[in-house]
């Protein structure tokens, strides 16, 4: 287990721009630390594909 894993419980992160960049890096490392993520991004699907 992560030394971190659990320090995010009971949190939650809304990440804007979580499809593209640096963003989805840091949504999974969010969930990693235990924080429900609420991905925005208005310009990528549910599939994370772009349109």
């Amino acid at each position: 287990m992560n030394a971190c894993s659990g320090r995010l419980a009971d949190r939650v992160a809304t990440v804007t721009g979580a499809g593209r960049r640096i963003g989805p890096a840091l949504a999974q490392r969010l969930v990693a630390d235990g924080a429900r993520v609420g991905p925005c991004d208005g310009d990528v699907s549910l599939t994370g594909r772009a349109g």
